[in-house]
């Protein structure tokens, strides 16, 4: 019997110290390892790997869904942190958290480009 029990989402960053240090250090991820070139976090039981890329292009095409209970809470905590203008494309930011298909969700946008979806845990 094969089971699968787990992935790690890879998001990218022309400088991935400065992504890093935004998990971190706004959003209360641990840094589990890394280099200017690959990174490992984590937050709970969510692991996620920063991978570096020389054209932002990359990162502003990368996406992740994460699945989350306290989807809200998590949402109030770091709306205190996070711009939630997010047609204002200058740096970070992240939506209000709505219904889409895969269920409520929000989305954020790190400071590399990568839009990071947090969903409520079904």
């Amino acid at each position: 019997m094969v089971k699968f029990t787990g992935a790690v989402p890879v998001l990218t960053a022309v400088d991935v110290p400065a992504d890093v240090a935004f998990w971190v250090g706004t959003l209360g991820f641990e840094e589990d390892f890394g280099d200017r070139d690959f990174a490992g976090i984590h937050r709970g039981d969510v692991q996620l790997f920063i991978s570096r890329t020389e054209h932002r292009i990359v990162a502003d095409n990368t996406s992740a869904w994460v699945e989350v209970v306290g989807l809200d809470a998590l949402h109030e905590e770091w709306s205190r942190k996070v711009s939630t203008d997010y047609a204002d494309t200058s740096g970070p930011a992240m939506t209000e958290v709505g219904d889409s298909p895969a269920g409520r969700e929000f989305a954020l946008r790190d400071p590399a480009g990568n839009c990071v979806h947090f969903a409520a845990e079904r």
